[in-house]
């Protein structure tokens, strides 16, 4: 086995690289899905250049094996390595092992200024350590004192909150709540949770997957096929996606499509058994922050869960609707995988499937958990759906050129809302 990884590790370092060094890691990931932990401890050791095939492997990387690569990443970053691929694995750490971090606080801020860390691991700071950046962030100019600033928002601790506001330059309100709400993932006034612990992958059958993954190169089509957002895990149960419905769009008066029937009490609060979640996709695309509207829309929903247009929505006369974006009518399965590593709070790029209900949400840019209409309580987040999601006409639905369409329930009012961002 270390012949085969010095072997990988030799076709990397060449000047010109192929997909040689790619299939060749997938290769032995099928053989011993082990022995990619000795090759990214190796590729740590030796400096190897950071690389698509390394950072692949790390994604591949069996999670009974991952808290040995962890450790190493961690205690090689801790010794002021400035790796590429050495990073990459400690912000994995953050987002699934926060607990192996916790040893060195001041060295997880530093890992925060090359990529901002949410989720559970500001969670456990010490107040003493939050106000001891505190002091030491005032000392610098505003632009380096970003970083204390999110971790802090990030803590759930008010009072390391409230002094994080000061650092950065002022945010005017309401920005400052919700900029709150979205790192914290509670809601400012009362600290209700806004989201799930975790999620459930949305994942479509095997003839859609070969579409949605057609425009990559075979080697990354191979990877997705292996990758445990796109074939790991356990399926839960499944979801009715497309068609059309009764209700109707506000704006333009077309009738709405069934984005989910979901059962939202698998992933949060509900009093309903079913809600249909509902959008309008016939209105002119305006390129702002909602799908077409250029701001959030809302519906509400009566006791069987379907979705009709918000009193918010006006209609706009002069707007000619276009049906020519159709949802495919297809069941979706909602798949659980053990690990939270596969639910990050921001989203990073890569190859993993990013479309679930519930968990976290991750953040395109720095997120917003909408407001409720009706009760102005901040609404719980329920599903997130990547650029993937299937057309009638073969194509893929692009929330905002390729963005993520994220959606809240407000139970006591019963209220969908959906927004976009795209980076």
């Amino acid at each position: 086995m270390p012949d085969t990884v010095d072997a990988l590790l030799e076709m990397i370092r060449q000047p010109q690289r192929s997909d040689a060094a790619f299939e060749a890691m997938l290769d032995l990931f099928e053989r011993d899905p082990a022995a990619l932990s000795l090759l990214l401890i190796q590729a740590m050791e030796a400096q190897t250049m950071r690389c698509e095939m390394l950072v692949a492997a790390s994604e591949l990387l069996p999670d009974e094996d991952t808290c040995e690569v962890y450790r190493f990443a961690w205690s090689s970053f801790k010794a002021g390595s400035s790796h590429g691929l050495v990073s990459e694995i400690c912000l994995q750490a953050a987002r699934s092992a926060p607990g192996l971090l916790r040893d060195d606080w001041d060295a997880v801020l530093r890992l925060s200024e090359s990529e901002e860390i949410g989720g559970l691991v500001w969670q456990h700071l010490p107040a003493e350590t939050g106000y001891r950046w505190i002091r030491e962030a005032r000392t610098k100019p505003p632009l380096a004192q970003w970083p204390t600033r999110n971790a802090l928002k990030a803590s759930g601790i008010a009072e390391l909150q409230l002094a994080a506001n000061e650092l950065g330059g002022p945010l005017d309100e309401p920005w400052g709540t919700v900029e709150l709400e979205a790192r914290a993932g509670k809601e400012s006034r009362t600290g209700r949770a806004l989201h799930g612990r975790r999620g459930l992958h949305l994942r479509f059958g095997a003839k859609i997957q070969r579409v949605q993954l057609a425009d990559f190169r075979s080697v990354v089509r191979r990877f997705q096929r292996l990758h445990p957002t796109w074939a790991g895990g356990k399926s839960r149960t499944t979801a009715r996606m497309g068609g059309r419905l009764e209700g109707r769009c506000g704006i333009c008066g077309a009738p709405l499509q069934r984005l989910l029937d979901l059962d939202v009490r698998l992933v949060g609060p509900c009093s309903i058994p079913l809600v249909t979640f509902g959008l309008c996709l016939a209105c002119p695309d305006t390129g702002e922050s909602g799908w077409c509207h250029g701001d959030p829309v809302f519906f509400r929903h009566d006791e069987q869960g379907r979705p009709d247009a918000h009193e918010s929505q006006e209609l706009d006369p002069r707007i000619v609707p276009d049906a020519s974006t159709v949802l495919l009518d297809l069941e979706v399965e909602l798949v659980e995988l053990p690990c939270a590593r596969w639910e990050p709070v921001s989203y990073s790029g890569g190859w993993q499937n990013y479309s679930r209900v519930g968990g976290a949400p991750s953040w395109v840019q720095s997120g917003m958990y909408l407001s409720c209409p009706d009760c102005h309580r901040s609404m719980f987040f329920v599903v997130q759906l990547d650029s993937h999601v299937p057309l009638t006409d073969g194509s893929l639905m692009p929330w905002m050129n390729g963005g993520m369409l994220y959606t809240f329930w407000c139970d006591q009012c019963l209220i969908s809302a959906h927004y976009s961002e795209y980076s």
